[in-house]
């Protein structure tokens, strides 16, 4: 799966103001404006954004691998989830079909989520079932 804009989903902690462009800049040079959201290109965009997917992932009933903290799980009574994310890219495999369908559906639900089907590529590796 992808997320969509997924630096546009985190939410900052701190205010960040940002000079308005010349070309929009509508009276004196020295306006600004705060973000509401985090942007591409801030400093603090992937730390916001893998805080509200890790936050998701744990009310779910995930829990964080302690050797990898991009590697979730859910152990479930008819097997386990793994999901593995890698910026916005995320993987997610396991024995039971039913929980890993509703963790799609919750990742539908709450960011903008692009599903690519089985998984035959990731980070330069190739797939096979």
């Amino acid at each position: 799966m992808d997320v969509k804009n997924a630096f546009f989903h985190g939410d900052l902690k701190e205010d960040v103001y940002l000079k308005l462009p010349y070309s929009i800049s509508i009276s004196p040079s020295n306006d600004v404006c705060k973000l509401k959201r985090s942007l591409y290109g801030l400093k603090q965009a992937s730390r916001v954004w893998f805080d509200k997917f890790r936050s998701t992932l744990l009310g779910f009933s995930f829990t964080q691998s302690q050797y990898d903290s991009f590697l979730f799980l859910q152990k479930t009574s008819m097997g386990i989830v793994v999901l593995l994310v890698y910026v916005d890219d995320i993987v997610i495999t396991g024995s039971d079909l039913e929980a890993i369908s509703a963790i799609q559906t919750l990742l539908h639900s709450t960011f903008h989520m692009k599903d690519f089907g089985q998984l035959t590529y990731f980070l330069g590796l190739e797939v096979h079932h």
